[in-house]
């Protein structure tokens, strides 16, 4: 445990008080066609007459081009150049892939056109294996981070982690790697996850979104500048806290309804999306502009000439970029002083000494890193210690918590064996704090969806098509004026005023309910979310202790994911660890 806790705490030292200004783009090398490469790569039913290629949304002003042409190399890093875009962000899949093979060139063209590149890491060769990202990483740094055109910050290579890769690792793992490279490869990488959590603050260099599409499909232009800031604000503040990199992402548009079924739309409306964009990204004053993408055409979201557009997209890039490097510096706010007295901190101690917290495997939010800071006796556990017969027991693991996202691992060495181990746990009086880093916990066991928090004594609801009041949870809010009203006489440093709903982000509200529990059971409400009109919806964090039904003697604590990243978080979780203990 101590070497993960000196893990964690070199994370967090990680600073970036002044980064330099960058518009990047994201590129993709993954183009053939037969001239070039002796066969059609990702291009399919290419029809030159009509202008229509069957698997691109739209048709490049180049025609089916291969990336390996030089020529066309060439022309996309004069074009990127004249747009002022700064750099590309080049996908990369695996060592010695088709798709890598343009890269060497790429990194000899950008130089002359004032370009340099970067890698976007796609995905893990092996899942859940730290080792195949060592060896990927390790071959990547060798061989192309040297090279004078990759983009480096404070003389460390850049690499973005996409949102595939970053869930292929626990955010543990991800630690792991990066402090691994750091020792082999000094100073090691600057890292930009593909998440906007405040955890992911915490552990990588920075943090971005690769696309906005959820957030913009079907929206009509007046609501575009709102939107945008929403989604990116408050994770900006949290990178800011860390002074970590904080990137803001633009789409031209989006449209993949010719590759998947039904696929999504985020409608161009003639360029004004993206004008409204970059305008909402001013406000915001992120560090770098992301580009999704210049050369993305499957899924339609190019700023690429394209017969449709013509240069549009690049001659409204060229506008607006300049306008980043005149930005006044971003302020790199210092860490939010606590609401939590330190006295209140040293009793919460003192309750726990001599006693034991088991984090279960994979933990990713909040919590694990609350729990770093106030030093709380914890063990990060894993699976096989989960179901090691004998090991799991109220006496050695006074309380377990669950701080990783929506899936766990239901079976180790036999079918639902650390189910069992968790349930028999809580039936010897144990204590189950659940504090996740995404909606719905235990949703996943083993890859499948089935819904297991019940299994465990926790009774949260999942969404409904037609979201009721107190009965279920929802993906997106029904009503209006949604807010957290505290129980302060549970929890009594806490403000009067209530906390108001998440404006932006992920907001799939999973709620705790009381409904199911037996009438002897102790019901203990921390922060209860009402609507505009009064009426309830469920709690956002509490307590159950069981008195009755097989659970009957165990203790469950529950907080809803968002709410472990508001600025009053330490207040509900030593309201956890104070009324579980």
């Amino acid at each position: 445990m101590s070497e993960l806790w000196k893990v964690l705490r070199a994370r967090q030292q990680i600073r970036y008080p002044n980064p330099p200004r960058k518009v990047l783009a994201f590129y993709y090398g993954w183009y053939g066609n037969p001239d070039t490469s002796g066969e059609w790569l990702h291009w399919e039913g290419v029809d030159p007459a009509q202008k229509a290629i069957a698997s691109s949304t739209h048709y490049p002003q180049l025609d089916a081009y291969d990336s390996n042409d030089p020529k066309v190399l060439e022309q996309h890093c004069r074009w990127a150049c004249q747009a002022g875009v700064e750099g590309f962000i080049f996908s990369w899949w695996g060592k010695e892939r088709p798709e890598e093979k343009p890269l060497p060139r790429l990194l000899e063209i950008a130089p002359s056109h004032r370009l340099q590149v970067c890698l976007y890491y796609e995905q893990v060769p092996e899942p859940g294996n730290l080792q195949s990202v060592l060896s990927d990483w390790e071959y990547l740094l060798k061989r192309y981070g040297s090279h004078p055109a990759y983009l480096r910050v404070a003389g460390k290579p850049v690499i973005f982690i996409y949102e595939r890769a970053m869930g292929q690792l626990s955010l543990i793992q991800w630690a792991i790697v990066l402090e691994t490279i750091a020792r082999r490869f000094p100073p090691g990488v600057c890292a930009i996850a593909d998440s906007l959590s405040k955890s992911a603050s915490r552990i990588f260099d920075g943090i971005h979104a690769y696309n906005t599409v959820g957030a913009l499909a079907g929206k009509p232009v007046a609501q575009i500048p709102q939107i945008v800031e929403e989604h990116f604000r408050e994770a900006l503040q949290f990178a800011s806290t860390f002074q970590r990199i904080r990137c803001a992402t633009l789409i031209p548009g989006y449209d993949d309804t010719k590759i998947r079924k039904p696929g999504m739309v985020a409608q161009r409306y003639e360029g004004q999306s993206y004008r409204a964009q970059w305008e909402a990204v001013w406000n915001l004053n992120p560090d770098w502009v992301l580009i999704t993408s210049f050369n993305e055409w499957h899924e339609g979201s190019e700023i690429e000439p394209s017969v449709e557009y013509g240069d549009r997209y690049l001659n409204l890039t060229a506008q607006y970029a300049p306008r980043l490097h005149r930005l006044e510096p971003a302020p790199r706010l210092a860490p939010p002083l606590t609401a939590l007295p330190a006295d209140a901190v040293a009793q919460l101690r003192q309750c726990w000494q001599g006693k034991t917290i088991g984090i279960l495997p994979e933990p990713a939010s909040e919590a694990l890193f609350w729990m770093l800071d106030t030093n709380l006796p914890a063990q990060v556990l894993e699976w096989e210690q989960v179901v090691a017969s004998g090991g799991l027991t109220p006496k050695r693991y006074h309380a377990l918590v669950y701080a990783g996202g929506e899936s766990y691992r239901a079976s180790v060495n036999l079918t639902n064996d650390v189910d069992r181990a968790l349930q028999s746990y809580l039936r010897a009086g144990g204590r189950l704090l659940v504090m996740p880093n995404l909606p719905f916990p235990f949703f996943y066991a083993d890859g499948k969806p089935i819904g297991s928090a019940t299994r465990f004594g926790l009774p949260v609801a999942g969404s409904d098509h037609n979201p009721k009041a107190g009965q279920t949870g929802f993906e997106h809010p029904p009503v209006s004026d949604l807010k957290f009203f505290w129980n302060r006489a549970l929890v009594p440093l806490a403000s009067q005023e209530p906390v108001p709903f998440p404006a932006g982000g992920d907001r799939r509200w999973r709620p705790l309910l009381r409904s199911g529990l037996g009438a002897p059971d102790e019901y203990l409400p921390l922060l209860t979310l009402r609507d505009g009109q009064g009426r309830y919806w469920g709690e956002g964090a509490g307590i159950i202790r069981y008195r009755s039904g097989a659970l009957q003697g165990a203790t469950v604590g529950y907080v809803w994911f968002r709410l472990l990243e508001i600025p009053q978080a330490d207040l509900l979780m030593e309201a956890i660890f104070r009324l579980s203990i």
